[in-house]
């Protein structure tokens, strides 16, 4: 997997340990964990706070920790040690720090809401209108953004340097990316614990009446203020973990792609890590995506 340096100076591939592309169905929706060897030079250009590129779109991402040692050796006069490294996709970095100051948006589209929290993306692809964003001092924006998705039914995912929305539903509507048999992936159960952790909602309208969401099955109940009956039904509808499949390293597939699974009924992707561990320190190379599966409820 490459991995290039701020100043455009790609880093060789005998001195990267490891690297792990994550993409996720989050506000945040894309991150790289890397193990890469370094000199002092290269230890000054992959500090926190600075940029790398990585990914085979080359996407921009922010190293938001202090790269500790990992233990290294003496190469060719040079100190060689590793620094283990975190950096979460450019564009979006700055909506995962607490906020000092508080934003408040009416009838605000989601990209225009991203923008007011720091990020720098030029658009959202199926943007579309938020009823009222609130993120208080002392939080990040990910937390009101992430509620604001939910309330609308939908998440956002990057794919081929775009942000894009998608509906729950039009997730399973699109053409499968790939197709894996139901018994070479691991099954998640998780019936028990459903109904309790994805409730049902209710409000109160203007009219005084108590309105509810989706009652469909037994739920616990939660009250939230100021939401229309198709937020409250929205709010129940969510992405629920059914297998995890270990495939061929396949850096093409993102989160919100949908898989064929033969046997059994077509998943999303909720998270897809890429993992590219090198083997240069004697460990043996390894190169694998492993994808988490989800289905529709509610």
């Amino acid at each position: 997997m490459n991995v290039t340096l701020e100043n455009g100076k790609p880093v060789r591939g005998d001195l990267i340990k490891s690297v792990i592309l994550r993409s996720d169905a989050t506000p945040i929706p894309s991150t790289v964990e890397a193990e890469i060897r370094v000199d002092a030079d290269m230890r000054r250009q992959l500090a926190e706070g600075k940029r790398f590129y990585a990914g085979k779109d080359g996407d921009a991402y922010r190293i938001i920790n202090d790269p500790y040692s990992a233990g290294g050796y003496y190469q060719g006069g040079h100190d060689m040690g590793a620094v283990k490294l975190i950096g979460v996709l450019d564009c979006c970095h700055a909506v995962s720090f607490v906020r000092s100051t508080a934003i408040i948006k009416e009838r605000a589209t989601l990209s225009q809401i991203y923008r007011a929290c720091g990020a720098t993306i030029k658009a959202v692809d199926a943007d579309f209108p938020v009823p009222r964003f609130v993120c208080p001092i002392g939080q990040p924006p990910t937390f009101p953004i992430a509620l604001a998705l939910q309330e609308a039914g939908g998440i956002v995912r990057w794919k081929s340097g775009k942000l894009r929305y998608f509906r729950l539903a039009d997730l399973f509507t699109q053409k499968t990316v790939m197709s894996i048999r139901s018994e070479s992936a691991e099954d998640v159960g998780s019936g028990f614990s459903e109904r309790p952790e994805i409730p049902c909602f209710y409000s109160v309208d203007d009219a005084g009446q108590i309105i509810f969401g989706n009652r469909d099955k037994a739920r616990t109940a939660r009250f939230v203020p100021g939401k229309n009956i198709q937020q409250l039904r929205n709010m129940t509808r969510c992405l629920v973990k059914r297998k995890i499949a270990q495939v061929g390293f396949t850096p093409a597939i993102a989160a919100g792609d949908l898989i064929d699974v033969v046997g059994g009924a077509p998943l999303a992707v909720v998270t897809a890590a890429h993992v590219y561990q090198s083997g240069t320190d004697g460990s043996g190379s390894n190169q694998y995506s492993k994808l988490w599966l989800s289905s529709l409820e509610g």
